[in-house]
Parts: structure tokens; sequence; C-alpha cells
């Protein structure tokens, strides 16, 4: 029932981030699966160091897979003039599993709050409904992407990770008498921590069956000795047993963390810099030469080949 006319500034800020979600997913979500799709689908084929490197990347893949599109479709919406709500936050900056679903999905995260968790009391009933509360809401939300094992464990580690955090909490304060501190600097253990525990939840996410689940995270402290075996033999050479042709070479290995490593940059400065804030008025060769960049980049090193969004299936 709005009327909305056409402004050239959101126009321009719509395409600018729809450019970025384009980047996002071509460029590093179907880059990355080219990596996860056989380890993922074969996890017998490759050693403890090929299943620890695709389970990070897939954290990354479907980061930017989903986190890709919804920037694409945010802003061709901002283009008509509709302001949407963000998606998401940098979620793998998180500090704790609460701050990771406070940063992830967003959309979903709220209506999950909003029309299930608190009409079922929220935390303003006895510990143990609290705990159930959460539980169920987490138990739906891997129903929610499909009726297969492999997401309803998803949604239950994630409900336990936040139980077992609100319990290690409480104890802290009741027997050390620390309180969280939100003014506290960011600590990196945490972030590691958080991370290490969102990426192993993602496996079951990807995994085809429980038993492969099982088996990659079986696995994943066994890459300690592939590591120590191509320090002590420095025979890099090692890696080829991947059998990937496109991640045959250190150089092409590094190449593709460095992607990662240029998203969690950008998204850093984006947040305490406010970069695109100040693109905006910066003069239009300097605007054009990133935004010319993008555009080789996605056009030169993007893979087009035939694939669905990873969110298209829920």
């Amino acid at each position: 029932y709005e009327r909305h006319t056409f402004r050239y500034n959101d126009a321009v800020s719509g395409l600018r981030m729809m450019l970025w979600g384009l980047f996002k997913k071509v460029v590093i979500a179907d880059r990355l699966a080219l990596l996860t799709d056989p380890v993922f689908n074969h996890p017998h084929d490759y050693p403890a160091l090929t299943l620890v490197i695709a389970t990070i990347f897939f954290t990354y893949q479907i980061y930017c897979d989903f986190s890709g599109y919804s920037d694409i479709a945010i802003g061709s919406a901002r283009v008509m003039g509709f302001k949407l709500m963000r998606n998401f936050n940098r979620p793998y900056a998180a500090e704790s599993i609460s701050e990771f679903w406070s940063r992830w999905h967003i959309s979903l995260s709220t209506w999950f709050r909003d029309y299930l968790y608190i009409p079922l009391g929220g935390n303003r009933v006895a510990v143990p409904r609290w705990f159930f509360n959460l539980f169920f809401v987490f138990l739906v939300s891997g129903f929610w992407h499909g009726a297969n094992w492999t997401f309803l464990i998803w949604g239950m580690l994630h409900g336990t990770y936040l139980i077992v955090a609100i319990v290690k909490d409480k104890a802290k304060e009741k027997y050390m008498g620390a309180k969280p501190d939100k003014n506290k600097p960011v600590s990196v253990v945490d972030v590691g921590i958080t991370f290490a525990l969102a990426a192993v939840a993602w496996v079951f996410f990807r995994a085809n069956t429980v038993t492969d689940a099982c088996y990659i995270i079986g696995r994943l402290p066994y890459a300690i000795s592939d590591v120590w075996h191509i320090v002590r033999a420095h025979d890099i050479s090692f890696l080829k047993i991947w059998k990937i042709q496109q991640f045959d070479s250190v150089l092409k290995l590094a190449g593709t963390f460095a992607l990662i490593a240029f998203l969690e940059a950008s998204q850093y400065i984006q947040e305490h810099y406010k970069f695109l804030s100040q693109l905006a008025v910066r003069p239009f060769y300097y605007r054009w030469a990133i935004y010319y960049t993008l555009i080789f980049i996605i056009l030169f090193f993007g893979v087009f080949e035939n694939r669905q969004f990873i969110y298209f299936q829920f």
C-alpha cells in the first residue's frame, strides 16, 4: 500500500550489494564446492587433512552461498524501493553459539524466536523448561530443513551447544563470581571455539548420511599426522592424493584460502570503518575502479557451471 518512487542512492546501494553477493556466490562459494562436493560425497577416499580442509571450506561455502544470494535479493529489492532486513552479520566472528545465531540467517532466527520460542515461554520459565524450549526450537529448525537424521542431529547439536554454554556460564558465575562483560575485547580463542563447534555441526548438515558424518568427524583429529608427514618428508606432493584436479597444487589451495581471508578482511573493514558509506562520497573513478575490479574477478575467476543454491532445497 506504500508508494515507492525511484531513488538514485537506493538503486546504487542495491546494485552494489548485488555485485558483492554475486562475488561471494560464484567466486567463493562455487569454487569451494569444487572440493567439498567430491570429498563429502566420498569421504572414505580422502585422508584426514583433506577432510579437515573440506570441512572448513564447506563452512564458508554455505555462508557465501546463502549470504550471497541474500545480498542479491536484498539488493534487488532495494533497487525497487523496498528495504528488507539484514540477513547475515559476520556470523563467524561470533564469540558464542548464541551470538552466532543472532548473526546467522537473522530473518529465520527471529521468526523462530517470535513465533515458537517466546510462545513456549522463552527463558521466563523454570530452568528445565527453558532448556527444553531451546532444544525443541533447534530440533524444529533441523526438521524444517528436511526430514533427515543429518538435519535433525545438526539442530540438536546447536540446541545442546546453547544449553551447555548456559550451564557453564551459570556455574562460572556461581563459583567464580564472573559475570559476562559485554565491553571486554574480542577473544580470539572464543571465536575459534565457536567456529569449530559450528563447523562440526555443518558436517552433519552437508554429509549424505549420519554414518558419513561420524566417519568425517572421527577422522578429523588424524589430520595432525598428515601435517607431520608433510613437514617431516618435505613432500608437498602429498597433497596430490586428493585426486581433485581443481586443487592439485599448493598454489591453488593457497589461492582459495586467500579468497576466504579477503572475505573476512572486507567484512571487518566494512563493519569497523563503514567502507561502503565512505565509498559513496569518493570520486567516481575511485568507485568505478573497485566496481570493475570486482566484475573482472567475477568474470575471470567465477565458477559458472550449472549449480543450484544450497538453500533452494529447503
